[in-house]
């Protein structure tokens, strides 16, 4: 039965056209291949996926664990985001040194730096194992069994990993190269690469050069190596092409890449609890939390420097999620999942899966008050500045047990490095007011759900007052204080040094750390969440996995036409469209693309986001574009195509119909974000720069013109 399903299937992919979206799985190009070239793909299913030959799914990898990347040379050069390698570019950020604000471009490879911690994973192969898990079979001792023989097969310098498809209903094994000395050799200052900021992020017509450069390295023998002064520039066995013939309106466009994640056959009543409860609690918190962060930062090029990527991350998923909620009320897609139950129910009314719906909906009026909660606690609470510090200060208490006193003070030392190098990475105002802020809002939006040490303390001590509250915290916690905290650190050191009358002294700052406010706040809130939150989210977990599972494999034995592609998972897909314009709304059009006229309109140099660099207005002044220019004599920027893409996309390749590479994608349009969980042709845009953009940023305006020298330029 399995396998006829299977068939029709594919069968129905085959059927099914691009305009529907679809994020698609490469070893299955075949299925694509005729409605790709229809739409004006010039290559074939084994250029883009192949285990015979060098094909595209060669040149793209993982990239930091999120992002996506694309080999551009046989040096082992790959381009991604700026926001995707922001944190390593801040890392080697300094005051007297700031390659975050100023930009960087290595002049040479010895001068590349080196990105302790970041790997790019690039897919090997990919195989269908669903058999293997036939007959309900245990899924862990198959999935160890699969990963022992692929692990056995592959040898040292490969990672195996089994991914579900259709809720559990399909499982692949995916067998990568995972490759740990990646040296950042360049970027462009934030100014560009994150022009626009928080404004104009998820925001069309867009001016970003969001790309940042970095070069893989391996060992002797072209293998994955830890970081080393012996490794050499990676040898791929591909690598994109680029095109400066650029992108017009119509033109065939793909996105080859690492989506994150969707919920495209999610049920009824869980976008409608999603739209009408969890994310508003979560915009709401969030935008807070950028409040705050963002007058610091104002403020301050020392605070800039350590909570750029911060705020960026908090501003990301805020302003997706409110896009998705204006989409999906825009689209009315709660009432199109309502009635598409009702089809379902009605193909399927002999059935057992006809409940499916109904228990959907008594799923979320079970748990959502609980559901709600948790999201509160998430986005408030465990999301603490202090938070993970004072789970790091209580590491002390076990530092103590070690068998012999050099040991006992080398673990606490060691512990000592990390909070203090914790504490040196924060501005204590900023946090002191997030926190001030955020049990504000915990406290009076889920009072029932505060522990008792809390309680007596915030409503019955300080009235309820926030302020108040956050004073006496800050005042008698020595995790908020750095001087407080090297003095129990030097008093665990020195009662380590006293022999027999060590334990004792242990004894007693163990207890004062116990008692520490931070302390307690840590642990009461840990315990309330597993006694009041926790049972009802592993529940809805258990319980909604289930019910997906159940779903989707009735709509692949009785609706296959209504799921023709898995929902994303990390795993690597492509997807296919057009660069074509749209109309998110009454009077207003996205035009297919944009120049450097936009950016040098919106030149603002008393908001730092909108601070143009004088160097690309002089560039823009004389019109000296170089080879980059379009045929019409402008400088295009930034365009959109309507490939369906989500959180993971980002970096990703943007390929025309030759395979070569016109662009990395960055970003979808604020009314197109809801495509997550409905794709809709007429509000969905992936948004990527134009590759001459970068090419331009790099040689006019880094002048790294050796840069331009190794890649494979198509005129």
């Amino acid at each position: 039965m399995r396998r006829f399903v299977s068939f029709i299937i594919l069968m129905l992919w085959g059927a099914v056209a691009y305009a529907d979206g679809g994020m698609w799985l490469p070893l299955l190009a075949e299925q694509r291949i005729a409605d790709m070239q229809k739409n004006g793909f010039k290559l074939t299913a084994e250029d883009i996926y192949s285990v015979n030959k060098a094909c595209m799914k060669d040149a793209v990898m993982i990239f930091g664990g999120g992002c996506t990347a694309e080999l551009v040379s046989n040096q082992g050069l790959i381009l991604t985001n700026h926001h995707c390698g922001r944190s390593y570019i801040q890392k080697h950020s300094t005051l007297d040194n700031d390659i975050l604000t100023n930009g960087f471009w290595a002049k040479d490879k010895q001068g590349e730096l080196k990105c302790n911690g970041l790997k790019v994973n690039i897919l090997s192969y990919m195989e269908d194992v669903t058999p293997r898990f036939k007959n309900n079979a245990d899924y862990d001792s198959v999935s160890n069994l699969i990963l022992a023989e692929a692990k056995a097969k592959n040898g040292i310098h490969y990672d195996c990993e089994i991914e579900k498809f259709y809720a559990g209903n399909q499982y692949y094994l995916f067998v990568y190269q995972t490759f740990k000395d990646v040296r950042l050799v360049g970027c462009p200052p934030s100014a560009v690469g994150d022009f626009g900021g928080d404004t104009d992020n998820w925001m069309f017509p867009r001016h970003s050069g969001d790309f940042s450069m970095f070069r893989i390295y391996a060992d002797k023998d072209n293998n994955p190596a830890e970081i080393s002064s012996s490794n050499v520039p990676y040898k791929p066995k591909k690598y994109f092409k680029i095109s400066l013939k650029g992108v017009n309106e119509g033109d065939f466009t793909m996105v080859f890449g690492f989506p994150g994640s969707t919920e495209e056959y999610k049920s009824a009543a869980g976008v409608e609890f999603s739209t009408n409860t969890l994310l508003p609690a979560r915009v709401m918190i969030r935008a807070q939390k950028m409040e705050i962060m963002q007058e610091a930062i104002n403020r301050s090029r020392a605070v800039r420097l350590m909570y750029t990527s911060r705020l960026a991350s908090v501003e990301n998923a805020k302003k997706k999620w409110e896009g998705e909620i204006l989409g999906i009320k825009q689209c009315g897609v709660i009432q199109i999942k309502k009635d598409f139950e009702q089809e379902f129910i009605k193909k399927n009314s002999s059935a057992t899966y006809a409940k499916l719906p109904e228990q959907f909906k008594s799923l979320y009026q079970r748990v959502g008050k609980n559901l709600r909660a948790d999201a509160y606690f998430t986005e408030a609470i465990y999301t603490l500045p202090f938070f993970d510090l004072a789970r790091t200060m209580a590491k002390l208490e076990s530092d103590c047990k070690a068998d012999n006193p050099q040991e006992i003070i080398n673990n606490i030392n060691a512990t000592r490095t990390k909070l203090l190098s914790a504490l040196a990475s924060r501005d204590s105002t900023l946090e002191r007011n997030i926190f001030c802020r955020m049990i504000k809002i915990y406290a009076d939006s889920c009072p029932d759900y505060t522990p008792l040490w809390f309680k007596e303390l915030y409503f019955n001590q300080y009235g309820g007052n926030a302020e108040r509250f956050t004073e006496y915290f800050y005042n008698n916690s020595v995790i908020t204080d750095t001087t407080k905290l090297k003095s129990v650190i030097d008093k665990y050191i020195a009662a380590a040094k006293t022999g027999k009358k060590a334990e004792k002294n242990f004894v007693e700052l163990n207890n004062q750390l116990i008692s520490d406010p931070a302390a307690k706040f840590v642990d009461t809130f840990i315990n309330m969440y597993f006694s009041k939150i926790s049972g009802d989210v592993n529940y809805f977990d258990f319980t909604s996995d289930n019910l997906n599972k159940q779903y989707q494999k009735a709509l692949l034995e009785t609706m296959p036409e209504s799921i023709p592609y898995p929902d994303a998972n990390f795993t690597l897909r492509f997807t296919y469209g057009k660069n074509e314009r749209m109309t998110p709304r009454d009077g207003i059009e996205y035009k297919p693309f944009t120049t450097l006229d936009g950016v040098i309109a919106k030149d603002n140099p008393d908001i730092y986001d909108y601070h143009v660099p004088e160097k690309l207005k002089q560039l823009h002044a004389q019109k000296d574009y170089g080879q980059y220019a379009d045929k019409d004599g402008t400088l295009h920027v930034c365009f959109i195509a309507s490939n369906h893409t989500t959180g993971g996309n980002s970096g990703s390749p943007v390929i025309n119909a030759d395979g070569n590479l016109i662009g990395i994608n960055f970003d979808r349009n604020w009314e197109g974000t809801m495509s997550d969980i409905h794709y809709s042709r007429d509000l969905c845009r992936n948004i990527s720069v134009d590759i001459r953009y970068v090419l331009f940023l790099i040689d006019k305006v880094g002048g790294a013109k050796h840069i331009i020298n190794e890649l494979d330029i198509i005129k």
